[in-house]
């Protein structure tokens, strides 16, 4: 009896050492929503993401400058903006009405989110969503707009699952004796970005250095994946993904200099 309590006493102890030494990668990330809004009028378009914990990034593109920006803004925001996901009918159902999107010439929303531990993807007219959605959504924006710009991290990372008729291209283009060979998901792993982009698709993953962009440029020629160092396909067990190095920032374009208008010639 006193070896069993023995025992149990060091299996206990065992356990409690090694949850205090798990890794940090390993613990349970803030629940997270990234979504990309686009305006069907001027073709211009955001990227947005919001973690529960308040931290958030934003990629804001024009025709002139491309600015991130990235920091944590007030958890109640994000709070009362999670709880309009999770209580989002056309999220949850995607029921959405492409009939109407002919006439449509507002915001599109593409939004991923987890829906009961499932990762959900909705793409629908922003007013599809509701005015309460619609609110929420405005108060998380217009907060991490006013967030400091990061000119620090050199790129994202972003993939994207290839289907239907790409998909078809890709196996035809590449294939070898009729198959595509997968890349190994434990050769994947060591690159940890380009598995966390492909774990959760159309996320832009940061690539935190210039070294970490040059691992992911050196995987892809070493592995002679298909495409360029900066947009290729990953054939996976997971699915193929087309993975786009995404820029950062980009300074304004000066505008031209006005020539001064010829003075008046004088009378004489």
């Amino acid at each position: 009896m006193k070896g069993k309590v023995l025992l149990l006493a060091a299996l206990t102890a065992c356990a409690l050492s090694l949850a205090a030494f798990r890794p940090y990668n390993e613990r349970s990330r803030a629940k997270t929503a990234w979504m990309t809004v686009s305006s069907i009028k001027t073709g211009q378009e955001f990227y947005l993401e919001v973690s529960q914990d308040g931290k958030a990034v934003l990629r804001e593109e024009t025709a002139r400058t491309l600015v991130t920006r990235r920091g944590t803004i007030k958890p109640q925001l994000v709070k009362d903006f999670f709880r309009e996901i999770d209580n989002s009918e056309i999220i949850n159902s995607q029921n959405v009405k492409e009939s109407k999107l002919v006439f449509y010439r507002g915001d599109m929303l593409k939004i991923s989110a987890y829906i009961s531990g499932e990762l959900k993807r909705t793409d629908a007219p922003l007013n599809n969503f509701g005015e309460a959605f619609s609110y929420a959504f405005g108060e998380v924006k217009k907060a991490v707009a006013a967030l400091p710009q990061d000119k620090n991290l050199p790129a994202f990372l972003r993939a994207v699952p290839v289907e239907g008729e790409d998909l078809a291209s890709f196996r035809d283009k590449t294939a070898v004796d009729g198959e595509v060979k997968n890349i190994e998901t434990g050769d994947i792993n060591r690159v940890k970005p380009l598995m966390a982009a492909i774990k959760e698709p159309y996320r832009l993953v940061p690539l935190e250095t210039e070294a970490a962009v040059k691992e992911l440029q050196d995987f892809v020629s070493k592995r002679q994946l298909h495409g360029l160092r900066t947009l290729f396909y990953v054939p996976s067990t997971r699915g193929t993904f087309r993975c786009e190095v995404v820029n950062t920032f980009r300074a304004a374009t000066p505008e031209p200099e006005k020539t001064p208008a010829p003075a008046p010639k004088k009378k004489r």
